[in-house]
């Protein structure tokens, strides 16, 4: 045997090797790491987090954080359970102002906004109007039966509106008006998920589906591909539409198909009018909005199933959302421009109407 052929032999198997290694080791690291996911029950349903790119302890602590402010939130706002928001709506009943943690201060600021900005229909002050009519329950459907006319319109002469409430810099919430009682559960998704956002970015961790009791932001990419999320469709098992999101996009729904109470064979949604204090119970069974804040979001769908097909287009202009649709009993869907070029429609329709203007990104104008 020539001790140099096998030298050189034995030289060549090493490089190769070498190679090898490292080409399995680059492989490595350019490989997607395996997706993490942690479920949370909260605000009455389940939520869930997935991480894409994460590390395993990257994931640990974000999950824990997140898990330990929605817990906060949930002792913080609950509208019938003992929280934070309870003592202020006692104070308030009392005349007295109240200093109120800092994640309860923000969610009222940014109910001001929503107030303001829905032109008044959409109103987290009418909480005493949201418990006369049963909907301050985990319970549905509602059994007991609905309020005295005489009751709603004691409630209604009060006037309480979100105009009557004012929130100090060190967090001291007042209000003019004793009848106002804050029920902030058509923001509380919303707020949450862009606290859970925030809490991701402060780990680096850029790719992310938050879901929030079926409503969902999402961060980044899926891998490198935008995040597919469906639409329900009340009418049916089957998805009304599927969107694709990415970067930092919101999608949220809110509709009549999960908590109600019947009256009479007519199903009446837990979302009230504040301009009659009735629950919903006419043409819109669900609306949804793609937005890139997620209060924003949540805020629009609520009120857009309050203004109904006449008042869709112009409602959603009001609250600077772009990508916006809007489903009747009957198959009716009406959308913004913008809200077309952004989902597929997958069920049946008995009409399409498309708002007039242009196509622009869903990216909202909100605060």
């Amino acid at each position: 045997m020539n001790p140099a052929a096998t030298t050189r032999r034995r030289a060549l198997a090493l490089a190769a090797a070498g190679t090898l290694a490292a080409v399995l080791v680059a492989a490595a690291l350019r490989a997607p790491r395996a997706p993490a996911r942690a479920e949370f029950f909260v605000f009455g349903s389940l939520s869930s987090v997935e991480l894409r790119g994460a590390t395993a302890r990257q994931a640990q602590d974000a999950f824990a954080a997140i898990g330990a402010q929605l817990r906060q939130d949930e002792r913080d706002w609950h509208p019938w359970q003992p929280s934070a928001l309870m003592r202020l709506n006692a104070a308030l009943a009392r005349g007295e102002p109240l200093r109120v943690p800092p994640n309860l201060a923000g969610l009222i600021r940014r109910a001001q906004w929503g107030y303001r900005a829905s032109g008044g229909l959409f109103d987290p002050a009418i909480g005493a109007l949201i418990e006369a009519w049963g909907f301050h329950t985990s319970v549905y459907p509602i059994a007991a039966p609905p309020p005295a006319q005489a009751t709603i319109d004691a409630l209604r002469a009060a006037y309480p509106t979100m105009d009557d409430v004012t929130v100090a810099a060190d967090g001291t919430v007042a209000s003019r008006n004793r009848a106002v009682q804050l029920d902030l559960n058509g923001l509380a998704e919303g707020y949450a998920a862009e606290q859970a956002a925030a809490l991701l970015r402060a780990r680096g961790i850029a790719d992310a589906l938050i879901d929030v009791g079926g409503d969902v932001l999402a961060l980044g990419t899926a891998d490198g591909r935008r995040w597919r999320v469906a639409v329900e469709d009340p009418r049916g098992k089957a998805p009304l539409a599927v969107a694709e999101l990415a970067g930092h996009e919101a999608l949220f729904t809110s509709g009549d198909y999960h908590k109600y109470r019947e009256i009479a064979g007519q199903r009446w949604a837990h979302i009230l009018d504040p301009r009659d204090g009735l629950p919903l119970h006419g043409d819109a069974a669900t609306a949804a909005v793609i937005a890139g804040d997620a209060v924003v979001a949540d805020i629009a769908s609520t009120t857009l199933m309050i203004a109904g097909p006449a008042r869709f287009a112009d409602a959603a202009r009001g609250l600077g959302v772009r990508c916006a649709l809007l489903l009747t009993h009957d198959g009716r869907l009406y959308l913004t421009p913008s809200m077309r070029a952004r989902i597929a429609v997958l069920a049946p329709l008995a009409s399409t109407n498309v708002a007039a203007g242009p196509v622009e990104r869903c990216d909202a104008a909100g605060p």
